[in-house]
């Protein structure tokens, strides 16, 4: 009996064959057993009906011709028993669980043959049955049932599991191996790994990587591998393997591939579009880099031969709106060549090549440096700036130009946003626990969470209609904050709408220099 629980009429020949050798098959411990090719019971001994838990030969046909007769656990795994023997003709030791009429389970062993034909045609099965040996609860727990296993690996998607026994032969393929590689479950048991899916230039690869594994317990690494399918098309996997050893104490080994033909496009994709973007980003920082110095260039004499006008080397100007006009040209050229020389920086910082030169700088005479630079803007609007910077703070080595224009830019922003009479602190602090906190804090306009998020985005302003009341590219705060990164810093924007922001420049302690050291 395969999975069916009907019976055949004997023939004639079947019933001689049988009384032939009643005797011994009944006087036999084992269980005995006879199917003809399609797995049909045509004879059992007593023995074999005792492992169900019946009395006779009898009370076991009348069982199975029942409609709720189920003999073994593991009905795909009889099947399998069949179809190897059709193959091999002779299988030993085949351990698995049948159910008894009570309900319970029991561990057997079997041994079977093919019978054959004169012509070599198969016409029966033929085979012997014996109960385990009663063994302990955790040696009953390490028989594993492979109905289970199969059932959950047959059920896997997208995961091919084969399993190979020592001489490589298939014993295992799930419904994802077929799916994968294109062969039936009966094409491929029995089959050769390296004649089924293995690439020729590589079949001699994975005969030695599993002798070495068997031989020597050196596993066949997991990794990317092309195999082959029914058709010869290359297949791209991922494949893992384990090796397993069997209740016979055979080795047995498991793969278990995954297809990467869909992730294999996805990264090609990816790099395409990588290759592309880092095309176009070199593409613009040469644009970049050569269209400000075009603008330098002019933009330079322009505000060189302004200043000359200004301050009026050579002789008077004349009219008094000459005078006017000339400080206009002198501060708009100033302002549109600070605005090309961050839009320069950002651009390399970006594409990693701005070239900084870290040397031992005092931040008292940054901080001081960068105050006397604004401090005309802030006396015209009426805000009054404070300060608080210890007198032994020690030197940062850091890349002066950077720190000097983060500074600038921070304070340039709060003397921006801060109205008439305002107030705008420079604090700062260092502990050898937390390096270096410079804070400089206004009590200006402030900003919500959303708006820092967009004000520290290059390019962009928070107020962006033709009518804003604050003017800029909205490069400071973003310009900012990659020069304190790309210095091994941070900068963090607090801020609350009416309340006013708090700038908050972090540097770690490894950049401190103190008094001594170079």
């Amino acid at each position: 009996m395969l999975a069916y629980n009907d019976i055949k009429q004997l023939s004639n020949s079947d019933i001689d064959e049988v009384d032939s050798c009643e005797s011994m098959v009944n006087n036999c411990p084992y269980g005995m057993y006879r199917t003809d090719f399609d797995g049909y019971f045509s004879a059992v001994n007593p023995a074999y009906a005792k492992l169900f838990g019946l009395e006779s030969s009898e009370d076991f046909f009348e069982y199975i011709r029942s409609s709720n007769c189920q003999l073994y656990t593991d009905l795909d795994l009889r099947r399998d028993i069949y179809n190897k023997l059709r193959k091999e003709d002779r299988l030993t030791h085949v351990v698995y669980q049948i159910f008894k009429v009570d309900g319970t389970t029991l561990w057997v062993s079997e041994s079977c043959v093919a019978v054959r034909d004169k012509y070599g045609s198969i016409i029966a099965f033929e085979g012997y049955v014996e109960p385990l040996a009663k063994s302990s609860h955790t040696e009953q727990i390490n028989l594993v049932p492979e109905a289970r296993f199969r059932a959950i690996f047959d059920q896997i998607e997208n995961i091919a599991v084969q399993g190979y026994d020592q001489q490589r032969r298939v014993i295992y393929w799930n419904n994802a191996s077929t799916e994968l590689y294109g062969y039936a479950p009966d094409e491929a048991m029995g089959s050769l790994l390296e004649e089924l899916i293995i690439p020729d230039h590589l079949s001699d690869q994975i005969i030695k990587a599993h002798r070495r594994w068997l031989d020597f317990n050196q596993p066949m690494p997991s990794g990317e591998m092309t195999l082959r399918n029914k058709e010869g098309k290359a297949i791209p996997v991922y494949s893992s393997h384990v090796m397993l050893v069997n209740c016979k104490g055979e080795h047995e080994m498991y793969c278990i591939d995954v297809e990467l033909t869909e992730i294999k496009k996805v990264e090609r994709a990816l790099r395409i579009a990588k290759d592309h973007a880092e095309r176009a980003s070199q593409a613009k920082t040469a644009f970049l880099s050569t269209m400000t110095h075009e603008l330098r260039t002019p933009l330079n004499a322009i505000i060189g031969f302004s200043e000359v006008m200004e301050q009026q080397l050579f002789g008077s100007l004349g009219h008094p709106r000459y005078q006017e006009y000339v400080n206009d040209i002198h501060r708009s050229g100033s302002h549109l060549l600070g605005v090309i020389n961050d839009i320069l920086d950002l651009s390399m910082i970006e594409a990693g090549e701005l070239n900084l030169t870290p040397t031992n700088v005092c931040l008292r005479s940054a901080i001081a440096h960068s105050i006397q630079i604004i401090q005309t803007k802030a006396l015209s609007t009426g805000i009054s700036l404070q300060t608080n910077v210890p007198r032994n703070f020690p030197h940062m080595r850091i890349d002066e130009r950077s720190i000097k224009q983060i500074l600038l830019n921070l304070l340039s922003n709060a003397i921006k946003f801060t109205g008439s009479k305002g107030v705008v602190n420079i604090i700062a602090n260092y502990t050898d626990d937390d390096g270096f906190l410079i804070e400089i804090e206004d009590n200006g306009i402030g900003m919500s969470q959303s708006e820092i998020e967009i004000a520290l985005r290059p390019f962009t302003q928070i107020d962006n209609t033709l009518e804003r009341k604050y003017e800029g590219t909205g490069l400071g705060l973003p310009l900012s904050r990659s020069l304190a990164i790309i210095n091994g810093g941070t900068l963090k924007l607090v801020s609350k709408p009416g309340i006013g922001t708090n700038a908050i420049l972090h540097f770690p302690a490894e950049m401190a220099v103190f008094k001594g050291k170079k």
